[in-house]
């Protein structure tokens, strides 16, 4: 029997039934006790007990997850993989920094031979990075960089889904936003992030990066 949907009126004028009306289907008489696993699975979804479970048992679940090497995305990213991420980001950022003060330096416009007249050797003028700041972030990060640091982090073991690590990049960027002397500072970061442990992983991550923009200016 097909069942029409009515509007609240008095039964001295009843509504006629609209054609295009959705018939409603019968109410189950029974009560699912499994209605979230039926529900997790018509969605494609599984393992999600932990939604119905006590906080301490949800919290174990949790930390065995990240013993198994499952990324945890609720919880911070650990202080090795943030240095890794950091580290690339810097190390990207001096590249990008001293390509854009070469295109805008008249000696190597011109190809002068004294030093002198290559502003590209000198510290920029104070805030650069903010003055070109959208530029520069759309360089860093067109190529593919969250996967490419991605692929360094598994180097040690670490599985940071891309997104995450795109979001700690933005972090990163906007922290050295508004510094006054980039260049300056840069170096001083890298001097601090890029230690023996992570030098070789974050330089192979720099050489991927390059030659993925190599490869999409082709």
């Amino acid at each position: 029997m097909t069942v029409y949907c009515y509007t609240n009126t008095p039964e001295t004028a009843p509504v006629m039934p609209d054609d295009n009306a959705t018939p409603l289907e019968p109410h189950p008489q029974t009560c699912d006790n499994n209605w979230l696993d039926t529900f997790c699975k018509d969605l494609g979804y599984h393992n999600l007990i932990f939604l119905t479970m006590a906080y301490s048992n949800a919290g174990a679940i949790a930390g065995a997850a990240a013993y198994a090497g499952i990324d945890d995305t609720d919880s911070c990213i650990r202080s090795d993989g943030f240095k890794i991420i950091k580290a690339t980001v810097v190390v990207l950022l001096e590249h990008l920094i001293n390509k854009k003060l070469k295109e805008l330096c008249l000696g190597c416009e011109v190809d002068h031979p004294s030093q002198i007249r290559h502003s590209c050797l000198f510290e920029p003028d104070a805030y650069f990075f903010d003055a070109y700041f959208d530029e520069l972030s759309h360089n860093l990060v067109k190529t593919g960089l969250k996967h490419i640091i991605a692929q360094a982090l598994s180097r040690c073991g670490l599985r940071i889904h891309p997104q995450r690590i795109q979001g700690t990049v933005n972090t990163i960027m906007h922290e050295l936003r508004y510094e006054v002397y980039i260049v300056e500072k840069l170096r001083e970061v890298r001097e601090i992030v890029v230690d023996v442990s992570s030098e070789q992983i974050v330089y192979d991550a720099v050489d991927n990066w390059k030659g993925s923009t190599q490869v999409a200016c082709v």
